[in-house]
């Protein structure tokens, strides 16, 4: 024989066939789930209690709250921090108390966990089609049709849906605080990386100016003065050519030797400023002065610089622009990535030539850098402007560096208002090109 249980209240709320709690639902020690339960008639509120006496949702049992009245419920959920289910009736002291009481939820109290299951028995007043689309419940339920096992059903949905909302919440606030960790580690390894930086690019620009220095002098002594006076004074013509011959080797040796140190100082206080560079640009600290500028000065400039470097080892540099272009740019910047993209063509390529061509292309001037070197593998295209990335191959690795270089230069060129792009084939060179854009109105610098 079934519990059948018929209250006649106002809204005619009528409870069938009374469920104990599941034997799924075991017991824990974690805090109760709160539910409040809102309706002007108070024998509805004592029946919702005793109907969910006892009732165990994920081991964990319930508290109810009772309320009476829209504002009284206002009141208990500003009280009441971590309601997970309201159980809300429509009409009490107006026709729209409820539907108040869920707009005060959602907007003014900002709660968009707390599940709110609508009880009404005049759904005539209020379709239910109509309060879905105006607000934002979770459950329409009509008093005349609700049984305890649908009140059970409605609940363990309702609560199921609040436990993976907070769940939800949780991971959110999980990424969040990884998200500022890792900001913070970044934010560390940039300052990092700039204090050291500095710090070691003091003592090396020490060090240049000593090399240079001695590298002079040893000229000066060995090359015109003393030395080869002393020499021409000897009478042996043998003596003095084995002389000659053999402070002639000695200065070659030695000069070579300084200009090894120099180099390797100026090695270091590349990668150097690379990091440095690096850092502003992580830090947001880069900052640039732009300006109009004739592009052909700054072009020959960076290649008259680089092009001994490209003849010392057979490779032919050219240049040709094909216009008169002004561009908006930082020109110290911008003469870094044309060293940054020429200098890696002459690091990376082992004979035959390598080209600048400069043109206009819409209302932009288009910079092309190619070269016959060794080429990027396909699957290495999408790392090779990734900072500390270089590819895996043998010769590359053997030329050295950061792989800072890319990176800062695809900064730069993005900064300045521009982009860049690579097609390369492996074992028959690259091409960079990046575009600026064209300031061909504004007066040149």
């Amino acid at each position: 024989m079934t519990d059948h249980v018929q209250i006649p209240v106002k809204n005619r709320m009528v409870f069938k066939k009374k469920a104990g709690p599941s034997p799924q639902d075991r017991p824990t020690t974690e805090p109760p789930w709160k539910i409040l339960v809102v309706d002007d008639d108070s024998e509805v509120c004592l029946l919702t209690t005793e109907v969910l006496r006892g009732f165990v949702f994920e081991g964990r049992s319930i508290e109810l709250i009772s309320g009476y009245s829209g504002q009284e419920s206002q009141s208990l959920i500003r009280q009441h921090g971590d309601i997970a289910v309201i159980l809300l009736d429509v009409v009490m002291e107006t026709d729209h108390a409820g539907l108040d009481v869920v707009k005060f939820i959602r907007e003014e109290h900002g709660d968009k966990n707390m599940r709110i299951l609508l009880r009404t028995g005049q759904a005539g007043l209020f379709p239910e089609e109509k309060v879905f689309e105006q607000y934002d419940i979770n459950n329409f339920l009509e008093k005349a049709d609700l049984t305890s096992r649908r009140l059970k059903t409605a609940l363990r949905v309702a609560l199921r849906a609040y436990r993976d909302m907070l769940e939800l919440d949780d991971a959110r606030k999980r990424e969040s605080l990884l998200r500022q960790a890792a900001d913070a580690a970044s934010l560390a390894k940039t300052n990092f990386l700039h204090m050291m930086s500095h710090e070691l690019r003091t003592p090396l620009q020490g060090t240049k100016g000593p090399f240079e220095e001695f590298k002079n002098q040893f000229h000066l002594f060995a090359g015109t003065r003393k030395l080869w006076a002393l020499i021409s004074k000897l009478g042996d013509e043998a003596l003095k050519a084995q002389f000659s011959a053999s402070l002639a080797e000695i200065t070659k040796e030695v000069v070579e030797i300084a200009e090894q140190g120099l180099t390797s100082v100026e090695h270091l206080l590349g990668i150097i400023e690379d990091v440095l560079d690096f850092a502003r640009i992580e830090a947001g600290k880069l900052t640039l002065s732009m300006d109009v500028h004739a592009v052909a000065k700054p072009v020959h400039e960076v290649t008259h610089l680089l092009r001994p470097l490209a003849e010392k080892k057979g490779i032919a540099l050219t240049v040709t622009i094909m216009g008169d272009y002004n561009v908006r740019v930082d020109l110290k910047r911008f003469k870094q990535i044309l060293f940054n993209l020429i200098g890696n063509a002459i690091k990376f390529t082992a004979q035959g030539e390598i080209s600048l061509h400069v043109s206009q292309q819409a209302n932009f001037v288009l910079f092309r850098v190619a070269d016959t070197g060794l080429g990027i593998p396909p699957d290495k295209m999408e790392v090779i402007f990734d900072a500390f990335e270089q590819v895996d191959n043998s010769p590359i690795r053997q030329a050295g560096g950061t792989g800072l270089g890319l990176p800062i230069t695809r900064e730069l060129v993005r900064r300045q208002g521009g982009d860049i792009q690579v097609q390369s084939q492996v074992g028959a060179g690259s091409v960079f090109s990046f575009s600026l854009p064209l300031a061909a109105n504004n007066p040149v610098v």
